[in-house]
């Protein structure tokens, strides 16, 4: 009876299941020995590569091994042999537009003086600049593009030769196209007998559409003048840098009053 005792016990112990550690380790030495294998394959492919020396043999080696540990040799020895294939294609460059409005004034060569004379006379035509440096930020750019847009030129906030040149005639003729006080045109101003308040409330109307009148006080000194003419030009009016009463209820209409 006994004789049939132990070999009973033996088979159930190699029956009995493998504990799930050991499982463990066997898979771990598994994935051990299959990197191993691979890193064998990959420098046999190499040295095989290496053996050639022909760049077929290289680009062979890095076809089946895009990452593999010889990828540097490899690229190094294509290069070499003058047959780069590692880096990429550079991207073309694209240059800039030479018919930008940006790229139509820088071609003007502005200096600073220029500019800081634009911004003048644009201020002096009623188009505030908001100060005068020679440097030309968002304020200089939004009086441009209202001067473009009264004069009916494409809004882009840039200049052009031209239109640098419109600005200086139209500057230039700011004081002789003025009538001097004591003109019909000054009369009829004063036939209106305008309050502080009204002038106030012409001074806003004309900065409203872009006329900067730089300050609403009531009186309508040089710049108020030069904002009316601005107005005045950009509205179909005849030029005077005074106004009349149907001016005045045109100047209302246009904002609104």
């Amino acid at each position: 009876m006994r004789s049939l005792v132990l070999p009973l016990v033996l088979g159930a112990s190699l029956a009995a299941p493998v504990p799930a550690a050991a499982q463990d380790l066997g898979d771990a030495i598994t994935g051990i020995a299959q990197t191993l294998l691979a890193q064998q394959v990959d420098r046999t492919a190499f040295a095989e590569a290496q053996r050639a020396d022909t760049a077929a043999a290289y680009r062979n080696y890095l076809s089946r091994f895009p990452n593999g540990l010889h990828k540097a040799d490899a690229q190094r020895a294509l290069e070499r042999l003058g047959d780069i294939v590692s880096r990429p294609d550079p991207q073309p460059v694209t240059p800039p537009a030479a018919d930008t409005p940006a790229a139509l004034e820088a071609q003007i060569g502005l200096s600073r003086a220029q500019r800081l004379e634009i911004q003048q006379q644009l201020t002096r035509l009623g188009y505030d600049t908001r100060g005068a440096d020679g440097l030309w930020g968002s304020n200089t750019r939004s009086a441009i593009s209202r001067w473009q847009s009264a004069n009916r030129h494409s809004v882009t906030g840039y200049v052009t030769a031209r239109q640098v040149q419109m600005i200086s005639d139209q500057f230039s003729r700011i004081t002789p196209s003025r009538p001097a006080p004591g003109s019909d045109a000054e009369r009829a101003e004063r036939a209106l007998d305008l309050t502080a308040s009204e002038r106030r409330e012409i001074q806003l109307r004309l900065t409203l559409l872009g006329h900067g009148t730089q300050g609403t006080n009531g009186t309508f000194g040089p710049l108020t003048r030069s904002a009316i003419s601005a107005w005045q030009r950009a509205a179909g009016e005849t030029v005077t840098g005074y106004m009349t009463a149907d001016q005045v209820r045109k100047l209302q209409r246009q904002t609104g009053g």
